[in-house]
């Protein structure tokens, strides 16, 4: 065990009840919205996480998360189904001859387990396999042609029916290594959207089309646009008629949720630069869902090399996730579902060198983590010891 893991082990016992007991004791009522928004789809239960249950192997494994998805009182997993995983290895193919099954089983067993578990999927469906694209190296390349994945999405949408009717269009396409690796175009990307668009709807017109969300940064070179230039070249493209929600990501850093926007900085509240964007465009009827969202903790001895993220104390990511979703459903009536980022990866998916590992929610071994206990009190209402 490293020093940093250890460390974090100490927080266990008395020490981590006194601390969610100091960073909830404004009582054991359940966050939620008090007023009913005038936008639809955002007067849905807001907390969500962000699950990998493509990366089990067991379903038991599956099945326990899922189980304690739903004791934290989240309601919704954003869970990945890669195109490039299911239609293999050629167009219209599902099965797997190495392990002689069909390639739908994976995610067969896990629309089964969510609906035991009472917790609704959002789908994010990207990554073209090898066959419907040019750069057969980059795993992110666009489909060569937009048809075959608006076939794929039909498909999809079509073997969910009534089971699966969220559905995310892609991932950060203002990021190159998102796009195949070629500088962001975002008229393509809404291009791409409006095709998927037809096929989702043309299966069930009440499925929910999400917009992808942008990677917020302050960059512009052909490896990444800032997420405004790219969402109003987006907009400008007439990307708003295909979409019934604007994903958005939501990193604090190392600003508390409070913390004004400003332009030059990345912080929680910057998505409010999006939805003014949005308002600008007419889309004033439409909410921004959140793709990603959270805080980072980070051991203090971590090389700052690799904080992308930047870091806060363990009891502080606690904290200030709570109060980032209390925030947004006291100001932003626009506001839906917070996808938490990250409820669990399996072990060896992250290596507790790596700064990402410390956004997990419940670690490998299936223990919960202090962000755990303070979502599972602010989204239940519980109490603990």
């Amino acid at each position: 065990m490293s020093r940093a893991v250890g460390r974090r082990a100490l927080l266990s016992g008395g020490a981590a009840a006194a601390a969610l007991a100091a960073l909830t004791a404004c009582g054991d009522s359940a966050i939620r919205r008090r007023q009913p928004s005038p936008i639809a789809l955002a007067n849905v239960w807001p907390w969500g996480a962000n699950t990998f249950l493509d990366l089990e192997v067991e379903t038991w494994k599956r099945r326990q998360t899922l189980e304690m998805v739903r004791d934290a009182g989240i309601r919704w997993i954003k869970q990945h189904a890669p195109w490039a995983d299911i239609e293999t290895p050629e167009r219209g193919q599902y099965f797997n001859t190495a392990a002689r099954r069909s390639t739908w089983d994976k995610y067969d067993e896990i629309v089964d387990l969510a609906e035991e578990a009472g917790v609704e999927v959002i789908a994010r469906i990207d990554r073209a396999p090898a066959w419907a694209r040019v750069n057969r190296e980059h795993p992110t390349t666009p489909p060569t042609n937009y048809v075959d994945y608006g076939r794929f999405l039909s498909t999809f949408a079509t073997r969910y029916r009534g089971r699966v009717s969220h559905y995310q269009v892609w991932n950060e396409p203002n990021l190159a290594h998102e796009w195949g690796g070629a500088p962001p175009q975002p008229e393509e990307y809404a291009r791409l959207l409006r095709v998927a668009n037809m096929a989702i709807k043309s299966v069930d017109e009440d499925n929910v089309v999400i917009a992808a969300p942008m990677a917020a940064t302050l960059e512009n070179s052909p490896r990444a646009m800032d997420e405004l230039k790219y969402l109003r070249r987006f907009y400008e493209a007439g990307a708003g008629d295909y979409l019934d929600v604007q994903a958005a990501n939501a990193f604090g850093l190392e600003h508390p949720p409070d913390a004004p926007p400003d332009l030059n900085v990345l912080n929680f509240r910057r998505v409010e630069f999006v939805r003014e964007l949005m308002v600008e465009f007419g889309l004033r009827n439409r909410p921004i869902w959140f793709n990603e969202y959270g805080w980072n903790a980070s051991p203090a001895d971590m090389d700052a090399a690799k904080l992308v993220w930047r870091r806060v104390p363990e009891e502080t990511q606690a904290e200030w996730t709570v109060e980032g979703v209390r925030y947004a459903l006291t100001h932003w009536p626009w506001a839906g579902v917070f996808n938490l980022w990250f409820f669990r990866k399996p072990l060896g998916a992250l290596q507790p060198d790596e700064s990402e590992y410390y956004f997990r929610m419940v670690e490998p071994d299936f223990t919960p983590r202090l962000v755990y206990r303070a979502v599972q009190r602010a989204a239940t209402g519980a109490s603990f010891p």
